[in-house]
């Protein structure tokens, strides 16, 4: 249950909203829950600069191109932290479901999964598209890769730490 835990701190602070994105809307919690949904979100936001910032240094764009690229890769950030937060939810119900976990459950889980990663996959086609109607298919590329790397990155460490679901009989 520990590694479950530990598994979605990481989420909570790896996938996040963006920088420019209003807390997700929770419903009121109690002091000790509204702190750490506190720290979560600045967590949350810092390593959402970070990615931009890593994006930025990989990616050399015009002050022209800049102004444009910019707020249309917030805004996929935005649509993808929808999704992360939906992974967050699901680690949440996994660790909820683990002790006891039944085969309806787990069937659950990964239709939900896969959900989420069909409509991340989704988001990449749809924004490389709005991508390169406004910049050139060799910086949409790069910017993609990089993406992907940092994604690779945050999956590994969500992918570490999640255990498998319990053998059936077990």
């Amino acid at each position: 249950m520990t590694r479950i835990s530990n598994a979605l701190g990481i989420v909570l602070l790896t996938c996040g909203a963006s920088v420019f994105a209003e807390p997700a809307q929770q419903p009121p919690a109690a002091t000790a829950d509204s702190t750490l949904d506190r720290d979560i979100q600045i967590a949350r936001t810092l390593t959402e600069a970070t990615r931009q910032a890593t994006v930025a240094e990989n990616v050399t764009l015009t002050d022209a191109q800049a102004a444009v690229f910019w707020p249309i890769y917030r805004e996929y950030r935005l649509e993808v932290a929808k999704q992360n937060d939906r992974l967050a939810q699901l680690i949440r119900t996994y660790a909820a479901q683990y002790p006891t976990m039944t085969d309806n459950d787990a069937k659950k889980l990964t239709a939900t999964y896969l959900d989420i990663d069909r409509k991340r996959l989704d988001l990449k086609v749809e924004y490389v598209k709005k991508f390169e109607k406004v910049l050139p298919a060799a910086i949409v590329t790069r910017a993609m890769q990089t993406e992907q790397k940092l994604d690779a990155m945050q999956n590994f460490n969500i992918a570490r730490t999640v255990p498998l679901v319990p053998a059936a009989g077990h």
